[in-house]
């Protein structure tokens, strides 16, 4: 009973202190600081007291990494963490949270499992591979969006309203449970079906970007907002929901469209585009759908009140004259005449007239003229797609006739004050994105997509069709296709090439040009046909496999680069669409949607400038693109000087331009400057005539010319070896001649000026290297008599004598007119002088060391006999003296040594023979001692300058054969010699 009270007491008074939550996170408790709930410097920590009774937080935005500490915020209700950098949340401790925004975050995992009372999770934008709902029952509004869900249960989730799990990687959803919904985002998973049957709730249905087959939405009675583009589905019915207004089936595979829901005039946005098999539309009223919805739907489909399968849309065709001439600054019309002919259509809202080729930017123009006399149409002009549209002023279809007599005053007019080449037009029929070329007949439409893959872009322009026409990725093979196709084209994307098969060749893989090879290599590859690569492109630059066009602004308009499949998330390098092409596919059908017509500017078109050397008559060539050349000789006024593609100047000094122009019936183009060149015959005004040099080396020649350069000759007649104001030689080794002749622009001055090679021989110098000894002194000798010298050492003479060693150099220097120099050097060694450092004496071998070994040392154990190895064998026992000096007998060093010699055993039988054991050499050594002791370190006997062997007895006692060990010491200060030896009986 004391303990108790004891511990309710220390308990008590522990309790009197305040109580501390701590927050690792700076950037936490900064954010606690500014709401006030912290106070002072961040310390990490906060007072609990301060935390556990708050009921909301909001901590968005503020950079946090940690939200430890959240646990002790225990009545907390509503929490807002997003946009932080969170991979972490613990909320296991929050029980009472109804609401919980942790979007925009890092989170891998969220366990929710003890916040049963929660109604609103908001978790989008995170990393979760998965989401445990099970006891989460109260969920009203839940988004899990741009995760890595690959599934979701929430059949617990009975009143769940609204749904938002967009950007996942589900493959299946059940809502069967969730029949509260009321707006359900699922766009961009994997889904093949979706179920909503129960969900009659359902006002917003989002469910793009799937791979849905088949939908069924006849029970969503107050259905508003629908979405279901760019998925697989062949049939879509929405007659039965009567309150829709928002609604999109684009890039489907419809064969059926039923939108007759009674409710057609409310709608606010709709669109049924790239849908290629979708021909028919049911509608309520097709006169408004015509009216309103044209721009909505591909060309190939019409809208109809009735059973669209009674129906059939017959292609409308269109036919124009009028090629002509076109005069600099002069307008045209286009077409002389223009006819359109369409069995099931009265009208279009749109027609369209293109540059196709020859466009020039920022110089060329289309224009409506007499605008207010065509009341019905107005024109828009696109000048980068060199595009003239013209559509309804109401937006309904308007006859045809209104269309034809606008294309009789659609005129073409160049700013510039010479243009030339042919301008080609289409006019096209209500075509809106396409384009056509005339050249090959084949139509071009931009599909605006943004992020598409190639393989998905592929995919879908397979499955577009105009007019029957099939359609495909574009393969580019002109330079008109590719101008058309690409740098006029609304925008940038992908094209049918890739060198995904084989790295570095690269083919069309689409439509009819399929397997064709059009580009080897890099971006330093080459094309056997055609290709239009942006500059350093392809580059590879990180598996990039499939073509593109490039962005505007990024290099050359309308060329390509090279991407991988899915190019870059964002920036230039994004896929923003692809570009499809119709047209040549087998079994295409023939239409005639397209008109096209030629204006030829009347201009020349090619000329051939010429020149002559020095003064004469010049031929010039000029070539038009229509009409008569005619020649004068000022760029305007003039006199007329001769007419026809050649023309022969009369006698000329100087160069003088002659001015072409080509004259037409209705109008003469302006001047094309054509040169008649002269050019003057050149001559040497200096030259070096005379060049030596001292031995084989290089010459530099040079010449100064009137005018022009230098050819260079190694004879007289042979090939040019060089040419500038200067050559260099190659080596040359004997005297010899160059040449040198004046060339100006191809004028040669055939007399050539000669340039004398003279090679002088230098002085037959040797290096040499010569040893000495130690303070000796020596004569050096130059070698050569009778010639200048300079040696390193500053003498002047021949010879020099020198005392250290060193390397000397004399420079050797024959006479003049030659005063050719030649170096040469003398290394003089000197020997070092041996001193021994040590003997070493292993039983009868001896090995001399000394402080430093040189090559050119001997050595002797007698001052006789020298070798030039420091081992000797076989010594005698006893005194000796080591000799070492070098072999020029400079200087030598010996000392004394002494060889022992210990027997390694002896038979004390008393034979004669060996019978005692004695160290030979020791009479050498009065003060030795030699100390024997048997296996155990017993001492035996010592031997000493008195007693000098050893019998074999112990006090007198015969010892055991075995073996027996010594200790030597020849005196006092002299190390000890130790081993052993054996006793045989």
């Amino acid at each position: 009973m004391k303990k108790s009270i004891l511990f309710f007491l220390l308990l008590s008074n522990f309790l009197g202190f305040a109580q501390y939550t701590a927050i690792p996170d700076l950037n936490f408790e900064k954010a606690l600081i500014d709401l006030g709930i912290d106070s002072g410097v961040t310390d990490g920590k906060v007072l609990t007291a301060s935390v556990s009774g708050l009921t909301s937080l909001d901590v968005s935005g503020k950079n946090i990494t940690n939200l430890a500490g959240i646990q002790d915020f225990v009545a907390l209700k509503i929490l807002h963490c997003t946009s932080n950098q969170l991979v972490s949340l613990n909320i296991s401790e929050n029980t009472s949270l109804r609401i919980l925004y942790c979007d925009l975050n890092q989170l891998t995992s969220l366990d929710t499992s003890n916040n049963t009372v929660l109604f609103t999770l908001h978790c989008e934008s995170n990393r979760l591979a998965a989401l445990n709902l099970s006891e989460n029952t109260e969920l009203t509004d839940l988004i899990c969006s741009s995760n890595q869900l690959t599934s979701l249960d929430i059949a617990n989730q009975k009143k769940l309203w609204y749904l938002g799990c967009s950007s996942n990687r589900l493959t299946s959803l059940d809502i069967s449970e969730n029949t509260a919904l009321w707006s359900l985002s699922c766009d961009s998973n994997k889904l093949t079906t979706l179920d909503i049957s129960v969900n009659t709730e359902l006002e917003a249905l989002y469910c793009f970007s799937n791979q849905l087959t088949s939908l069924d939405i006849n029970n969503q009675m107050k259905l508003k907002y629908f979405d279901c583009s760019s998925n697989q589905l062949t049939s879509l019915d929405t007659s039965k929901n009567k309150d829709l207004w928002n609604f999109s089936c684009a890039s489907n595979q419809l064969s059926y469209l039923n939108i007759k829901n009674g409710n057609n005039s409310n709608f606010n946005t709709i669109s049924f585009l790239s849908n290629p098999k979708l021909t028919c539309i049911l509608v309520d009223d097709a006169t408004y759908s015509n009216t309103k919805w044209v721009d909505k739907k591909d060309a190939s489909a019409i809208f109809s009140e009735s059973n669209c399968t009674l129906i059939t849309n017959t292609a409308p065709s269109i036919t124009a004259t009028g090629n002509q001439s076109y005069c600099p600054m002069t307008s045209i019309n286009i077409v002389t005449d223009v006819e359109i002919t369409d069995p099931d259509n009265l009208g279009s809202t749109t027609v369209s007239v293109q540059i196709s080729s020859g466009y020039v930017k920022g110089e060329d123009l289309l224009s409506l003229n007499n605008a207010l006399s065509h009341p019905t149409i107005k024109s828009s002009w696109n000048t980068n797609e060199g595009k003239l549209t013209l559509t309804s002023i109401t937006g309904n279809p308007m006859p045809y006739s209104d269309f034809e007599n606008a294309i009789k005053n659609v005129q073409f007019n160049s700013s510039s004050l010479s243009p030339s080449g042919v301008r080609n037009f289409s006019i096209s029929i209500g075509t809106g994105q396409l384009s056509y070329l005339p050249r090959n007949q084949h139509y071009y439409e931009y599909v605006a997509n943004l992020g598409i893959t190639w393989t998905n872009a592929r995919a879908a322009a397979e499955l577009k069709t105009y007019y029957g026409l099939k359609g495909y990725l574009a393969t580019i093979t002109a330079a008109d296709e590719s101008q058309l196709a690409g740098k006029q084209a609304p925008g940038a994307g992908w094209i049918g090439g890739t060198d995904s098969e084989t790295e570095g060749t690269w083919k069309w893989v689409t439509g009819p040009e399929a397997g064709t090879i059009f580009w080897n290599g890099l971006a330093n590859g080459s094309t056997p046909n055609f290709a239009f690569w942006n500059s350093g492109e392809p580059n590879q630059a990180g598996d990039e496999d499939y073509a593109h066009i490039t962005a505007p602004g990024v290099g050359v308009a309308g060329s390509w680069n090279d991407l991988a499949d899915a190019g870059n998330p964002t920036g230039d390098y994004q896929p923003k669409g692809y570009i499809v092409e119709y047209g040549g596919t087998p079994g295409d059908p023939v239409l005639q949607l397209s008109a096209s017509t030629t204006i030829t500017i009347a201009s020349i078109s090619n000329y051939t400038a010429a020149s002559r050397c020095d003064a004469g008559t010049v031929t010039l060539q000029a070539k038009a693109t229509m009409g008569i050349i005619n020649w004068y000789d000022a760029l305007t006024g003039g006199n007329y000087m001769g007419a026809g593609t050649s023309f022969t100047t009369p006698n000329i000094t100087s160069t003088t331009p002659f001015y072409a122009e080509t004259v037409t019936a209705g109008c003469t183009s302006t001047r094309t400057a054509v040169e008649a060149k002269i050019i003057n015959t050149p001559t040497i005004t200096s030259i070096n005539t005379t060049l030596t040099n001292c031995g084989p080396g290089v010459f530099t020649l040079k010449a100064t010319p009137t005018e022009g350069s230098i050819n260079w000759y190694s004879q007289n007649g042979g090939s040019i070896v060089g040419t500038g104001l200067s050559y260099t030689t190659p080596n040359i080794s004997t005297n010899t001649t160059y040449y040198a002749e004046a060339v100006n622009n191809g004028c040669i001055n055939s007399t050539k000026s000669t340039v004398d090679l003279i090679v002088y021989p230098l002085p037959i110098v040797n290096n040499e290297s010569t040893t000495k000894c130690v303070l000796q002194t020596i004569t050096l000798d130059a070698g050569i008599p009778n010639l200048t010298y300079k040696w390193s050492t500053g003498a002047i003479t021949q010879t020099i004598d020198v005392v250290q060693k060193g390397t000397y150099t004399v420079l050797v220097t024959s006479l003049v007119p030659e005063s050719c120099t030649n170096k040469k050097t003398i290394e003089v060694i000197e020997n070092n002088i041996p001193e021994i450092k040590n003997i070493l004496v292993d039983e009868t071998t001896v090995t001399i060391e000394l402080v430093k070994s040189e090559n050119y040392f001997e050595y002797s154990i007698d001052n006789i006999t020298y070798q030039s190895s420091n081992v000797f064998t076989n010594v005698s026992s006893g005194l000796h003296m080591a000799y070492v000096r070098d072999t020029n007998l400079c200087s030598e060093d010996n000392k004394p040594f002494i060889v022992i010699i210990v027997p390694k055993y002896f038979t004390p039988n008393n034979d004669g023979y060996n019978d005692f054991w004695e160290v030979k050499g020791l009479l050498n050594y009065p003060l030795s001692e030699v100390t024997i002791f048997d296996r155990y370190g017993k001492l035996i006997t010592q031997l000493n300058s008195s007693n000098h062997s050893w019998d074999g007895t112990f006090n007198k006692q015969q010892l055991p054969a075995t073996d027996y060990w010594y200790v030597i010491k020849l005196d006092k200060n002299s190390p000890e010699f130790k081993g052993h030896f054996s006793l045989k009986r």
